[in-house]
């Protein structure tokens, strides 16, 4: 993906990333178990998630400068750096970016699915 915005985005009280996660059940996509708010500053810092693993073929660094052409490819998570017990199917994850906390700058639909080893082979 590559973008620009079209205001600077300074500090985690300019730019918020609402994260929901949505559970395919009876035929649809729910929403599930997971919902939480980062900065978007502070967001690219975490460790979890495989954060760094994604973002290493990347320009994504804060303060994001109006106009400024960013980018990010080739972004697959490796399963080993998710939180455990997330129940197991398919999965819509959703990444809305907020400007000042009310103004959607972009939002990203993100299709996975999740599946455990049963630990035993035939």
């Amino acid at each position: 993906m590559s973008f620009h915005f079209n205001v600077d985005i300074l500090s985690d009280k300019m730019g918020q990333l609402k994260i929901t996660g949505y559970q395919f059940r009876s035929n649809e996509y729910r929403k599930g178990p997971i919902e939480f708010m980062l900065g978007m500053c502070s967001g690219l810092s975490v460790d979890q998630f495989d954060i760094p693993n994604l973002l290493k073929q990347s320009n994504l660094r804060c303060p994001f400068i109006k106009e400024k052409n960013y980018y990010a490819y080739n972004m697959a998570p490796n399963a080993t750096n998710m939180p455990p017990l997330l129940p197991s199917g398919r999965w819509m994850m959703e990444f809305k970016y907020l400007y000042m906390n009310q103004y959607e700058i972009f939002i990203i639909e993100w299709y996975t699915g999740i599946e455990y080893d049963a630990g035993f082979r035939y």
